[in-house]
């Protein structure tokens, strides 16, 4: 999987969580795309940052997403981008501040649905 895919992918990942949400307010938010800006590949807390295109109902807005990466890494290019997509089957990887406008996506987090 590219890089490119990965975004692309995780796009309707956060659709998914967001229509399983048990807050029926969150399940009219959905994921228009994300747009990294900062690689902070390496040091204590590896992690991409940047924006994130979310809508609620039809109001579209920019949030900032931080994508905490398991371990650091050399270069953007040595990334396992398949490995950091949530699989369909757990939660608990995606944290959401509505009021902030921010998501941290957190893959090493994820638990089994219903867990």
């Amino acid at each position: 999987m590219t890089e490119a895919d990965f975004w692309v992918r995780l796009e309707f990942r956060v659709c998914g969580e967001f229509a399983g949400q048990t807050d029926r307010a969150l399940r009219r938010f959905w994921c228009d795309g994300f747009v990294p800006r900062e690689y902070h590949l390496e040091g204590p807390e590896p992690r991409i940052a940047g924006r994130a295109w979310i809508v609620q109902g039809q109001r579209p807005r920019e949030w900032a997403f931080v994508l905490f990466l398991p371990r650091a890494f050399d270069s953007v290019e040595v990334i396992d981008w398949a490995a950091l997509l949530p699989p369909e089957d757990v939660t608990n990887w995606l944290a959401l501040d509505v009021a902030g406008e921010r998501l941290q996506i957190e893959p090493a987090a994820a638990v089994p649905d219903g867990a």
